[in-house]
């Protein structure tokens, strides 16, 4: 069996600064300011650990206004990786152009930067066999890329990457009429990783380090572990290489009355997150969900200073850190005929699933992926992707109908 791995990343940024956290200690603006670099040093340590053939970059290297220390810090984990071996592809976003000279001159040969004006095509050799063919186009100054150019060099029967800054809409936008047969769209431009299909898997990596409390900032960031077998992509799995972490964590508060009560069970949800994400710093934002069956009085802007403190002197010794950044009410929607909270939740879901067909196709492809990678050694791989397609078919009918019943 020709098995192997590949990595494909995006957003490193590695010099762009946490946005939306106010004052903080000095302490854990030490840690913040080296995460990113951090998160950039452990994909790289965990590339060369798992031997993968190549890693991919779609977009996203630097920051606007990013200074040397991040090109060097980029520089030497290219290098590093370049001398285990591992092939580096990188395609250039709209903020990345004046890294090319400074990467031509350290680096050389040792990578590869697609060029803005056209795709080209790079076979992968393992063993003086072709193994991949990885194409990939730089964004240009009018921002058109060439999809269906792609692949023009690439051999039939090897799997085949392509790798662009931009983002799913991108891609179907310049597929729309058909285009090139790929079997993995490596794409960039996004702060929350996504993927979709399985023939061609469709995929944005999402940022290396999330840097602010926005929603696709929060949970886990880092880049996609891709495994290949027999020309075609089995599976996609996301490597968590991020050192910090934005959470948000909603309470409907038991004793709105006692602070000191409501800090302890603050305190619980805090362990039981701190759990979840073991390991990582934390950024955390406290909301009090409130209900029509749950009211929470109004807090003072003084009594949430004082909630606030008190949360972060009992955290202070935590390592790694846990950091209350904020804390605020949200009231209920008094028109939502629903009452019971578990299936509010699960409706506001399938409501969000109905309406976003790439958050739908995410949702689904991580379903089914145990199905898809099982099947794959027993069926045909178009008999089992037309099983999943079917299986997602009746699921959303059957959403859908669930919906129209209850409302």
């Amino acid at each position: 069996m020709n098995r192997f791995h590949f990595v494909h990343t995006a957003g490193l940024r590695l010099n762009q600064p946490f946005e939306g956290i106010g004052r903080v200690p000095s302490e854990i603006l030490e840690v913040l300011a080296d995460a990113t670099a951090a998160a950039w040093r452990e994909l790289v340590d965990t590339c060369i650990e798992k031997r993968v053939e190549f890693l991919v970059v779609a977009g996203g290297l630097e920051a606007p206004g990013d200074g040397l220390a991040g090109r060097l810090s980029l520089s030497a984990g290219l290098k590093q990786l370049a001398e285990h071996g591992v092939q580096c592809f990188l395609s250039l976003g709209p903020d990345d152009a004046n890294a090319t000279e400074f990467l031509s001159a350290n680096l050389g040969d040792a990578i590869t930067v697609f060029p803005g004006d056209r795709p080209e095509t790079v076979l992968v050799e393992r063993r003086d066999r072709v193994i991949a063919a990885v194409c990939g186009q730089s964004s240009s100054e009018d921002g058109e890329v060439d999809y269906r150019s792609f692949f023009a060099e690439a051999p039939e029967d090897v799997v085949r990457i392509g790798v662009v800054p931009g983002t799913t809409a991108d891609l179907e936008r310049g597929l729309a009429d058909g285009g090139p047969r790929a079997s993995y769209w490596a794409l960039g431009d996004a702060p929350e990783a996504s993927r979709s299909g399985f023939s061609p898997w469709i995929v944005e990596s999402g940022s290396l380090q999330g840097r602010s409390p926005a929603a696709g900032e929060r949970g886990a960031h880092g880049a996609m572990l891709v495994e290949v077998e027999s020309g075609r992509v089995l599976a996609v799995d996301q490597i968590a290489v991020d050192r910090v972490r934005f959470a948000e964590i909603a309470i409907t508060p038991r004793f709105a009355t006692d602070d000191a009560l409501l800090c302890h069970q603050i305190m619980d949800e805090l362990n039981r997150l701190r759990a979840t994400h073991s390991g990582r710093a934390l950024l955390v934002d406290i909301v009090f969900a409130a209900s029509d069956r749950h009211p929470v009085p109004p807090f003072s802007s003084e009594q949430t200073a004082e909630i606030l403190e008190r949360l972060r002197n009992d955290t202070r010794k935590w390592d790694p850190f846990v950091w209350c950044a904020d804390l605020r009410v949200v009231n209920a929607q008094p028109d939502d005929p629903i009452g019971d909270d578990l299936a509010q939740a699960i409706v506001q879901e399938s409501r969000a699933l109905l309406a976003n067909p790439l958050q739908r196709s995410y949702y689904f492809a991580r379903r089914f992926e145990p199905l898809m990678k099982r099947w794959t050694s027993e069926l045909d791989t178009d008999d089992a992707e037309r099983l999943i397609a079917d299986a997602t078919s009746l699921a959303l009918q059957s959403a859908g109908a669930s919906m129209t019943d209850g409302e």
